[in-house]
């Protein structure tokens, strides 16, 4: 938990030195999905317009041409353990670093991923993003909000339709996939997948380990699959669309 705090201490130190650097900023732009449609074309920081006030965040324009995604959660392996990410569904509000996008801890404030939910059409999940794969799909999960809200999302193997999915090179598009999330009195199960088999249409058992999480909660992991393979290596989560 020390470490932790010192992680803290430098990444709100980053974000002060953002407000020197130049971000772009543009008042009419909520989302990343805006810049985008604007001509922008680079990945990196920008400001979205949030309520009056001015936002942070990461954009992708790059990783898929003709889309762009705004990073609304990431987080490190080795800090799989904070309820944030282990035990907090996203309709929840538990924040972490929410002024300072970053790889490593970093959950947006509720009424911010709401937000930014409302100029969205899709959900996507990313493993070790900053990394830069050659192959940004493998190991990736991408659904739109009108088949599967992530936000409101509930329930214990509930299969849902996703756009795309691939887990340790099994891939499947345009097919259901069982996912968990839920709420109790001890914090509950952040949303993720169990891959061994899911009874849904996608179930990528094949190298799997027993009880196998993907995408989040990584009770029982697999260094096979990307976001799980190092202590390094992250779990990003984007909202956006395309163009």
């Amino acid at each position: 938990m020390h470490q932790f705090h010192l992680l803290l201490s430098a990444l709100t130190l980053v974000y002060q030195n953002h407000e020197t650097l130049g971000i772009c900023r543009d008042p009419t732009a909520q989302s990343c999905l805006d810049y985008a449609k604007k001509g922008h074309k680079t990945n990196g920081f920008y400001q979205i317009n949030h309520g009056n006030s001015f936002q942070t965040v990461y954009c992708d324009m790059e990783s898929e041409p003709g889309s762009a995604w705004t990073l609304v959660k990431s987080f490190a392996f080795k800090n799989k353990a904070l309820p944030a990410f282990s035990k907090r569904l996203l309709r929840f509000n538990n924040p972490v670093l929410p002024k300072t996008p970053n790889w490593f801890a970093y959950r947006m404030l509720f009424t911010q991923m709401n937000n930014l939910k409302q100029q969205s059409t899709h959900w996507r999940i990313t493993c070790d993003f900053q990394n830069k794969p050659v192959d940004i799909h493998r190991d990736y999960a991408l659904a739109s909000f009108a088949n599967f809200d992530l936000m409101t999302f509930t329930g214990r193997n509930v299969c849902k339709l996703m756009d795309y999915i691939n887990v340790r090179g099994h891939l499947c598009a345009s097919c259901t996939a069982g996912w968990y999330g839920f709420a109790h009195f001890n914090g509950g199960e952040a949303v993720h997948l169990d891959s061994p088999s899911t009874g849904c249409q996608f179930a990528p058992g094949a190298g799997s380990v027993p009880s196998e999480d993907n995408f989040g909660l990584y009770l029982y992991t697999n260094k096979k699959f990307r976001c799980t393979s190092s202590a390094e290596a992250t779990t990003n989560f984007w909202f956006g669309g395309y163009l």
